[in-house]
């Protein structure tokens, strides 16, 4: 008679599982994924993924001062630095009779078209910052290139005061 028996639940609703939700899919989990993590589960999330709740601020993208080629009929001088004005692009709304030298950092299109059709140009306010780094870059370089001569010299004159001298032999040594 050394049968151990199992007890058999008889008149019980869990059977054994505690809460009879417990045991139905993924009820004592508290939902899938991120389920609760403002809630039960926060402590937990704050634990494995710091950086879940962090906020991060968007960039704003640079907003560009605009002007027509409508607005270039105001202007008196046919020679306009828009760059200094504060303006940033030019855009093609409008026509023009004049042939103007337009400095900008920026243009569409058919504002080129229009006014290289009306005789004038176009010029980027860009170059004038990349022909002044292009000079620095120069002279940064040719100053690099005189350290490098220099020191060639030098290292030339020690061979050769270093070629004068007499070896070191096993007789120049007694």
């Amino acid at each position: 008679m050394g049968k151990t028996t199992t007890k058999k639940m008889h008149g019980q609703k869990s059977f054994g599982y505690g809460s009879k939700k417990k045991h139905r899919g993924h009820g004592s989990k508290g939902g899938c994924g991120l389920a609760g993590s403002k809630k039960h589960n926060k402590f937990k999330v704050w634990k494995e993924m710091p950086d879940h709740f962090v906020h991060i601020k968007l960039k704003k993208k640079s907003e560009d001062v605009i002007i027509n080629i409508k607005d270039l009929e105001y202007f008196k001088e046919t020679k306009i630095n828009l760059k200094e004005l504060g303006y940033t692009k030019l855009l093609g709304n409008g026509e023009t009779t004049k042939k103007l030298e337009i400095t900008v950092n920026k243009w569409s299109k058919q504002a080129e078209e229009k006014i290289t059709k009306a005789g004038g140009k176009i010029e980027s306010g860009m170059k004038i910052k990349e022909e002044t780094t292009k000079a620095k870059v120069d002279k940064e370089v040719k100053t690099q290139d005189k350290t490098k001569e220099v020191k060639t010299k030098e290292n030339k004159k020690d061979k050769s005061e270093k070629e004068t001298k007499t070896p070191k032999t096993k007789e120049n040594t007694k």
